[in-house]
């Protein structure tokens, strides 16, 4: 079995890169949501992909499908959050008197 060194990278989330990965989609706010909702998509998708494997009994490394798995949740944990706070921040600017 090989180990592998965890890089800042490797564990930075998806969403947090979004912008940086596609320049010209994410040049306005709409393009970057879209890219980062993509981002935590695949991430889902590759854990999902990993689990099915593991559970058919294909030669995959169960850390390694662990990791997807968190990487995963932790992504869209994120992403939930996140939404909630552009929520409470419109209804504040709704609340507003002008």
């Amino acid at each position: 079995m090989r180990i592998t060194a965890i890089s800042a990278q490797t564990i930075s989330p998806p969403v947090l890169g979004a912008e940086r990965a596609n320049p010209a989609q994410g040049s306005s706010f709409g393009g970057a949501v879209k890219n980062a909702i993509s981002k935590v998509n695949e991430a889902q998708q590759t854990a999902d992909s990993l689990a099915t494997k593991l559970a058919a009994g294909d030669a995959v490394e169960i850390h390694q499908t662990m990791i997807a798995m968190q990487k995963a949740s932790t992504a869209l944990q994120f992403t939930i959050q996140v939404r909630n706070k552009v929520i409470e921040a419109y209804q504040e600017i709704m609340r507003m008197q002008v």
